[in-house]
């Protein structure tokens, strides 16, 4: 939660994005550049921007969202979402077409709660932005938000439990996970918040957060 260095309005962080990267271009000592914006947000008002960046030979991450609604403002379908209209049912803009179609040369789509995997899609991306012939690198997270998604349809069905718990607070404090609240010192899931996503499972740094086999989320 506290990753993010600087907003500013919908579809702004791209062109933020690739202003940090003219301002440290020609610095071999420049931090990784890392943009985010949502999928309803990239097809509303990011295209531009990608296109313009890319033109401009910028080189920073996008991290395109995709949880596959317009969650911010109640959940409504995305362009890349098939749904009724006054027409009938609309066609589906095709996401990983139209980054393509913005000159983008590195593209994954990766599920984040394979940490693992994106951890490793990022640093290639990063690499990419730092090759001789690299530029704009953009990963599209993609999962279904657990509100409007559906828990049951688009996560794994298991609960997690803190075990012999070593105080450290990644969770509670790094993570900052809703689901998870210190007792005492000590963390503890709430079974009723949790949607069963696994980063805490990844991220715990002592093995003391495990996974409960054969129980369904709630």
């Amino acid at each position: 939660m506290g990753v993010v260095d600087t907003c500013l309005c919908m579809g702004g962080g791209i062109s933020q994005a690739a202003g940090l990267y003219y301002a440290y271009q020609g610095n071999e000592n420049r931090p990784p550049i890392v943009a985010t914006i949502g999928d309803s947000t990239f097809l509303h008002s990011g295209i531009t921007g990608l296109m313009n960046a890319v033109h401009q030979g910028a080189r920073f991450i996008l991290v395109i969202l995709d949880n596959s609604t317009t969650a911010m403002t109640g959940g409504q379908p995305t362009l890349a979402k098939k749904s009724d209209s006054l027409r009938g049912m609309s066609a589906e803009a095709d996401m990983k077409q139209i980054v393509r179609s913005c000159g983008v040369r590195f593209l994954e789509e990766v599920d984040p709660y394979d940490v693992p995997a994106m951890v490793n899609s990022l640093k290639k991306a990063e690499a990419f932005t730092r090759a001789e012939d690299g530029g704009v690198a953009v990963i599209i997270s993609k999962r279904p938000c657990p509100l409007y998604g559906g828990k049951g349809k688009s996560l794994t069905p298991v609960k997690f439990s803190v075990q012999e718990c070593k105080e450290c607070g990644i969770c509670t404090d790094v993570i900052d996970c809703p689901a998870i609240e210190k007792e005492g010192k000590k963390a503890r899931i709430i079974e009723e918040a949790c949607t069963g996503c696994g980063l805490c499972l990844h991220l715990c740094p002592t093995g003391s957060i495990r996974k409960e086999e054969n129980a369904s989320c709630k």
